[in-house]
């Protein structure tokens, strides 16, 4: 039997020496044991999680991508400018050291809407239990066989909405204000939700056909600039021809 000479003994030391500081990194920041690290072995939550979607014969789905989100933007600035509204996005107002957390608001000659963009995909559904005195019952996601819950988006909206109406009237935009929910998975089922929860395409049918956007006096060109101002975004300047 041919012996290990000191060279190959001090390589195999070195080896192991750096598969114990690296695994326990890798296992920290992946969740696998070893054996699914070395062997590509699944975890039994994970499997499972596929057993689940296999016996309730469910498709597998995910959440959204900025992808998505990009698309949904793009899609309300085309209906935007055909439609005699103007939109301003990031919908970032910030007042009293608070900031809002919409995607965007759209200005029409009758309001405003801002719309609060959620990417969760699967069926959603508003909660049902009972929550803390104050406080909203979560909301329900079902995806891939799991449950899940997130925060209610209606109150978030609500909340958003009492930030942006404090920080206009302070700018001197008089206006009706509302603030939306959308959700921009296209994997996303909603059942049972109350008004002002949307998909894209809904989101897009109401600002078309809701009568009140249309009938206003309010300056759209003016309004979308003080708002931008309030979110934030810095007009670029035209630049200089030398």
């Amino acid at each position: 039997m041919e012996e290990i000479g000191s060279n190959q003994f001090l390589f195999v030391a070195v080896l192991v020496f750096l598969m114990m500081i690296i695994i326990p990194i890798v296992q920290k920041r992946t969740g696998r044991d070893l054996s699914q690290i070395l062997f590509g072995i699944k975890s039994r939550k994970s499997r499972d999680k596929e057993e689940a979607v296999k016996v309730t014969g469910e498709p597998r789905v995910r959440n959204g991508t900025k992808n998505e989100l990009t698309i949904f933007v793009a899609s309300l600035l085309r209906f935007t400018s055909k439609n005699g509204m103007r939109l301003v996005a990031p919908g970032t107002v910030s007042h009293s050291g608070k900031t809002a957390r919409l995607t965007a608001l759209v200005v029409a000659p009758g309001g405003i809407v801002g719309v609060y963009c959620l990417g969760f995909g699967g069926t959603i559904a508003p909660g049902d239990g009972k929550a803390p005195a104050g406080k909203t019952a979560p909301w329900r996601q079902h995806i891939n066989g799991e449950d899940k819950t997130f925060d209610n988006p209606v109150k978030a909206c609500e909340e958003q909405k009492e930030l942006i109406k404090t920080a206009m009237e302070q700018a001197g935009i008089v206006a009706p204000l509302r603030v939306v929910t959308v959700f921009t998975n296209a994997q996303a089922t909603l059942q049972s939700t109350p008004a002002f929860v949307y998909s894209p395409k809904s989101f897009l049918k109401y600002l078309k056909e809701e009568p009140t956007l249309k009938s206003g006096s309010l300056d759209i060109n003016e309004t979308a600039q003080t708002l931008a101002r309030l979110a934030g975004i810095k007009k670029e300047e035209p630049k200089k021809k030398h």
